[in-house]
């Protein structure tokens, strides 16, 4: 979340609470929604517990009755034929996608939608999918962990502690240092894991912490749609173009191949913040498409390329719902005032 959105979500969920949701969705003209989760449980999740808040099954129930309450939801078909059309669907609508392509969205969130009918895309990294690998992010918050474990012990701490200066990140108690770890330097955190004695292998194989490919398969033939979220998850404005493109392309064939997937749908790790138009220009070209959509996360905002669509964070804070939406749409009229509602590429 960026400087200004982080300054709107700390200052303007009490400021909202007397606003209308009708009255906020008839201002701004948006009947379209698109929240997204990673995943929804009530357990504590090791590779997710020190990256951001997660929905319990309460709280998701709570944000789906309140999202049933005031909009429509559909599927990833009606989004792509109102595109093409170029025809707004009726009323207010809602489309729910997950990214990461995490158990728990086969375990819990799916037999929920599945139970109050409501469709759903979850996004797959291709190098993840069946527990062959994991996310560089995932592997800092268990290793955040396993170094809070090791605390007392002095021997190793010093060890740690020269580990951080030589890698040029900063020493804390909270160890949140690694955190700053990016995915060019994600390396160095398998030989982090190596002095801690800490196994990756082994973890995917015990906890199994994304689904595997019978999962998938069983869950696309209930209804749920899949698209791709990269390779291994780098964050793109960080990456060249070049890797972009190869990161995108390959996600999307693989899991186009791998589960005879109809549409080539795909969501940008972390942000689309920084992609330029030439990536939407090679997916989404008409002699030779690569994707029929794509999805970022900016909230509620429009973006100059028609077929890649913004959607609301559901997780990361303590707010409802309601408390979201409408911090939103009130942000969404502040930044018209100023003409910030549109993301050029």
């Amino acid at each position: 979340m960026n400087s200004a959105r982080s300054l709107a979500y700390l200052l303007l969920p009490r400021l909202v609470q007397g606003f209308p949701l009708e009255r906020l969705i008839r201002i701004t003209g948006r009947r379209a929604v698109y929240p997204f989760y990673h995943l929804v449980s009530d357990e504590e999740v090791p590779h997710v517990k020190y990256l951001y808040t997660i929905r319990d099954t309460k709280t998701f129930l709570n944000d789906l009755e309140f999202l049933l309450k005031y909009y429509r939801p559909v599927g990833i078909i009606d989004i792509l034929s109102s595109i093409k059309n170029r025809k707004p669907l009726t009323g207010n609508t809602f489309l729910l996608s997950f990214d990461d392509g995490l158990r728990e969205f086969h375990d819990i969130a799916a037999p929920i939608l599945l139970k109050k009918g409501i469709p759903a895309v979850c996004f797959l990294n291709s190098g993840f999918v069946d527990n062959e690998g994991l996310f560089y992010r995932y592997k800092a918050s268990l290793l955040i962990g396993r170094l809070r474990e090791t605390a007392g012990n002095s021997h190793l701490q010093k060890t740690i502690q020269d580990w951080f200066r030589d890698h040029q990140l900063p020493y804390t108690p909270g160890f949140e240092g690694l955190l700053q770890v990016s995915w060019e330097k994600r390396r160095i955190l398998d030989e982090l894991a190596v002095l801690l004695d800490y196994n990756f292998r082994e973890y995917l194989k015990r906890y199994r912490p994304y689904m595997d490919s019978g999962e998938i398969r069983s869950l696309i033939s209930q209804g749920f749609s899949f698209g791709a979220h990269s390779i291994d998850h780098p964050e793109y404005r960080f990456i060249p173009e070049q890797e972009q493109f190869r990161q995108t392309s390959v996600s999307i064939r693989e899991l186009e191949e791998k589960f005879d997937l109809k549409l080539r749908l795909f969501s940008f790790p972390f942000t689309d913040f920084g992609v330029k138009q030439q990536l939407f220009d090679a997916l989404f070209d008409p002699s030779n498409p690569l994707a029929d959509l794509t999805f970022g996360g900016a909230g509620l905002k429009n973006d100059s390329v028609l077929r890649n669509i913004q959607r609301i964070p559901f997780e990361g804070t303590g707010l409802t719902a309601n408390q979201i939406l409408s911090t939103e749409y009130v942000y969404f009229v502040i930044k018209s005032i100023f003409g910030k509602n549109l993301i050029r590429r």
